[in-house]
């Protein structure tokens, strides 16, 4: 019976384990695609750091290791959220639930349906689980209704337990560990904490048998009234599918840090360990101690690099100095033009490993740019280290190209984004400002340039009597206008509020420019049916000597001249 715990904690985690193996990709998987809606995509725009907290000892779901780092499959999933969502989440663990709820957190991760506090609205799980009931081996599981029952405070009760009988403790980690050592007589847990923690500190007395009681399902509880990040981390979870959160279960569960104690030693070696005088003890522990922390700890970091090697985006080469020569891992020649395009790739790595060569660090870093072998283009990172012969002189260069192409292509959507205006999609005022001026600047002596200001009549009306929704629908309609009307080379920003402008390359006459203004009035009133949409235009011809606060000045004098007509007007900068 004392070693039916272990016996089930080896077991559960020898299922996941090969299950995770049955089921992981043998390439490093891509963040799932979601669709959100615009105010979802505004919300993560803004890159607020969303708080989320929880409790420490609750492993496999959330607890601080050896080094304290925070680690848990409830918080790798909100790795997995942000991944998929571009959602920015800071995480925290405490001691008690009370704690985590008082900090003030937004998220409080690895909550259940059955034991969430009051006021918090749970997500779709993520996670289930079965009960497992937990027993001192002393007792008969038959006879527990008046034993002391092992609860976490903050939590609620199970049916059936009374109050009088229950022994409060801060967290699961606690709970186990106090029927352990007799402090209290049993509890109920999920499989994955009993199985973790009971290969972690090698329990001896508690007995674990499954039961039909209750399903745990996990979820991510905000504190707070916000659909909008409920709606996104719901979109996540449910974009993860069942092999990526069986990867996710993997990685956690097969991280768990056995804590070597002196009732364990005992146990396992014998009374003879401690024959002997306490100097010899001390000097025996601390040998064996650091021969196994030694052994294991190239066993494992010799196990993760060949892993990383050969599942990860890394790939191995060598560039011989004298010889010119370049030497790359097989996975590397299969995923890029290396035969056909190998003298241009020698040259590539040569020009990037002289721009780092000046550093005389032993590690190196650069980036680089290689043709794949479908015609398109892969961006990696280089992390190389120098190799010196007997002389001191350079021998080659050693290292790995990190595949970073989807990084990269991110960081360009996202830049991308940064220049457009959230609400219009057009360019925003300081972008648009950018670009003028330095079409302002390339413009030749010959041929004419305009730039014309738009500005929606009564537009705070609209938002005063319709409200904002209509006001942004009215914005919407006129940026809509714009696209459709003028040139793919024209220049359209949104310069703030109701106010929009267009800068237009060698026109061909002032009459065309008037006759794009009043196209664009009809298009604005086509695409908005619900109400009526007015706008004013100002407009001004560019002359040598005009900049942009000139050439804007001057269609501001003329927007502003169409408004005291009574709006709805075209006005030209120096027409009467």
């Amino acid at each position: 019976m004392k070693d039916s715990s272990k016996e089930f904690a080896r077991r559960m985690l020898l299922f996941i384990l090969i299950l995770g193996i049955l089921v992981s990709p043998t390439a490093p998987a891509k963040a799932a695609q979601i669709y959100l809606e615009p105010e979802e995509q505004e919300y993560i725009s803004r890159g607020a750091v969303i708080r989320a907290a929880s409790i420490d000892g609750g492993a496999p779901l959330h607890y601080r290791d050896s080094r304290g780092r925070i680690r848990g499959i409830a918080v790798r999933v909100l790795d997995e959220i942000a991944s998929i969502s571009g959602l920015v989440f800071e995480c925290e663990l405490y001691d008690s639930v009370e704690e985590a709820i008082a900090s003030g957190a937004e998220i409080l991760f690895g909550a259940t349906r059955e034991y969430a506090p009051p006021n918090v609205t749970l997500s779709t799980p993520y996670l289930e689980s079965e009960t497992i009931l937990y027993y001192s081996s002393l007792l008969d599981p038959k006879q527990l209704e008046d034993k002391r029952f092992a609860a976490i405070k903050g939590g609620t009760l199970p049916e059936g337990i009374k109050e009088e009988n229950t022994v409060y403790f801060a967290n699961r980690e606690e709970a186990i560990n106090a029927v352990e050592t007799g402090k209290a007589d049993y509890g109920f847990g999920n499989e994955y904490s009993l199985a973790f923690y009971t290969l972690q500190n090698s329990y001896r007395n508690i007995v674990t048998v499954p039961t039909e009681k209750e399903k745990r399902a996990y979820c991510m509880g905000l504190t707070g009234d916000d659909s909008v990040l409920l709606s996104i981390i719901n979109r996540s979870i449910e974009a993860i599918d069942r092999n990526r959160m069986e990867t996710l279960v993997l990685e956690v569960v097969s991280q768990v840090e056995k804590k070597i104690t002196l009732p364990l030693l005992a146990a396992t070696y014998g009374r003879e360990i401690f024959v002997g005088t306490a100097l010899v003890i001390a000097v025996l522990l601390f040998s064996f101690l650091s021969t196994v922390r030694s052994k294991n700890r190239y066993k494992i970091e010799t196990k993760r690099y060949r892993l990383l090697s050969r599942l990860s985006n890394e790939y191995l080469f060598e560039y011989g100095i004298e010889s010119g020569s370049l030497e790359i891992s097989d996975k590397l020649e299969r995923i890029i033009a290396f035969q056909e395009s190998r003298g241009e790739i020698i040259e590539l790595l040569k020009d990037a490993l002289a721009a780092i060569d000046g550093n005389d660090s032993a590690d190196n870093v650069s980036t680089i740019k290689l043709p794949f072998s479908d015609d398109d283009t892969g961006v990696f990172k280089i992390v190389c280290s120098k190799i010196y012969d007997e002389k001191r002189r350079l021998y080659s260069v050693i290292g790995k190209l990190i595949d970073i192409s989807e990084e990269e292509m991110e960081r360009e959507r996202l830049l991308h984004r940064s220049r457009l205006d959230g609400l219009t999609g057009l360019y925003n005022a300081a972008v648009a400002r950018e670009l003028i001026s330095k079409s302002i600047k390339k413009r030749g002596k010959r041929g004419k340039d305009a730039v014309i200001i738009i500005d929606c009549d009564k537009f705070k009306r609209i938002n005063d009597t319709l409200g904002h929704l209509k006001g942004d629908q009215a914005l919407k309609s006129i940026s809509r206008g714009l696209r459709l009307n003028f040139r793919e080379t024209d220049i359209i920003g949104r310069l703030g509020g109701d106010e929009f402008c267009v800068y237009m390359h060698n026109i061909p006459s002032l009459e065309f420019v008037r006759s794009k203004c009043q196209h664009l009035i009809g298009l604005i009133g086509e695409s908005n049916r619900d109400f009526e949409i007015a706008v004013s235009m100002g407009i001004a011809i560019l002359d040598q000597e005009s900049s942009y606060d000139i050439l804007l000045k001057r269609a501001d004098e003329a927007l502003y001249l169409a408004k005291r007509r009574g709006g709805a007007q075209i006005v030209v900068y120096g027409e009467e």
